[in-house]
């Protein structure tokens, strides 16, 4: 699956970050966006724990965001940015 990506004007939701594992270290990165009135959410992560490349669609119950590597299982936190 190869992600289309929308005009960011589109999206309700946008987030591009680093992802730490255990140690503090930050070795995954997650692009996540939901486009406007759609349910699912598009993304792409490194598994900070693994390294594994994804890509996919999925929709979330509720926050905090849990995406879950595909390959070891492993769920990220994707917590509420702090606003300054």
């Amino acid at each position: 699956m190869t992600i289309q990506y929308s005009d960011i004007k589109n999206t309700d939701y946008f987030t591009n970050r680093a992802l730490e594992n255990d140690e503090g270290e930050k070795t995954g990165k997650i692009l996540m966006f939901r486009e406007k009135g759609k349910e699912k959410y598009y993304l792409r992560m490194k598994c900070p724990f693994c390294g594994h490349m994804q890509e996919r669609e999925e929709a979330f119950a509720k926050k905090p965001y849990r995406p879950a590597c595909e390959k070891c299982g492993r769920k990220v936190v994707i917590k509420k940015l702090k606003s300054k």
